[in-house]
């Protein structure tokens, strides 16, 4: 009871600066919550842009309409058991999607009539969630003079996305870093809140490990109270965050809502920097309280 007594002396003496420094707690750590669940929620969206992809195969000039069913069912067995969208795109419907974003051009190539046929291109669109080796096997079939995938469109999206992925954990660790030196000299500055008990206690002859236990009850108390605010507040707004995060683009909606275990972990990891810093804060009151004991 009395270490107990020693370790709470500091909100006793200082109170309004053990308040705000919880506050800092917690609010870094749901700052890098935050940036840990989204580095950690990037990863589906990257497996998918490398996964999933858009394959346009255009028939050769020379190959007939009857070798359109062949050439199908080659790229059917390449693929193998891969599920795909495979479908030949006729010329009507490439003018008729062509329309929707430009007009005048789809009306122009309408206006050539039967020669509409020499001018569109023929296509086979293969699309799903694919190996990377599919392009270079469909390309081999016999019929398909090139082809080519929407991955390469998608990859400076994501090198984007992986260096995003980066800074996110670059930030994290460096909030965490910050958080952990905070702590550390508010436990430096209580500790001279308790030296002249630990120097009390030190010609009772109390043992060392003793009197380094304020020190880390006491940076384990701001810790838990910051973890408790930073658990309350991702369980309160977590969920609508990444909600409206995702809803900034299409490619983030593969992002998963974030799970309840995240809260407890910024809970776990706020008393684990208190007592961190609770330690280093020990060895200096307990230093202090030495030299307040050698001067006595």
């Amino acid at each position: 009871m009395l270490l107990l007594k020693i370790s709470l002396r500091p909100w006793r003496l200082a109170t309004f600066g053990q308040i705000f420094s919880s506050l800092a707690v917690s609010f870094l750590l749901l700052l890098a919550g935050f940036l840990f669940w989204m580095q950690e929620s990037l990863k589906p969206v990257l497996e998918r842009l490398r996964s999933e992809q858009v394959i346009t195969a255009y028939l050769a000039a020379d190959a007939p309409e009857t070798d359109q069913a062949r050439i199908l069912d080659s790229i059917k067995v390449s693929l193998g058991a891969h599920a795909a969208d495979i479908r030949f795109v006729e010329p009507a419907e490439f003018v008729a999607n062509l329309k929707e974003q430009y007009p005048d051009l789809g009306r122009e190539l309408e206006d050539l009539g039967p020669e509409m046929s020499l001018v569109v291109p023929r296509y086979v669109s293969v699309s799903g969630v694919l190996p990377a080796a599919t392009l270079a096997q469909v390309r081999s079939i016999p019929g398909i003079e090139s082809a080519e995938s929407s991955r390469d469109r998608h990859a400076h999206v994501l090198g984007a996305f992986s260096a995003l992925r980066w800074v996110a954990r670059l930030l994290a660790l460096g909030l965490c870093l910050a958080l952990l030196t905070g702590l550390i000299h508010l436990a430096r500055t209580n500790a001279y809140l308790h030296r002249d008990a630990l120097a009390l206690m030190r010609l009772w002859g109390a043992h060392e490990a003793t009197l380094r236990v304020p020190g880390i009850v006491s940076g384990l108390v701001v810790g838990v109270i910051g973890g408790t605010f930073a658990c309350l507040g991702w369980l309160t707004a977590g969920a609508w965050l990444a909600r409206h995060i995702r809803s900034l683009s299409p490619l983030l909606r593969d992002m998963p809502i974030p799970i309840a275990e995240l809260a407890w972990m910024l809970l776990a990891a706020g008393g684990l920097i208190g007592i961190v810093a609770g330690v280093f804060g020990s060895i200096a009151g307990a230093a202090a309280s030495s030299r307040s004991g050698q001067g006595r």
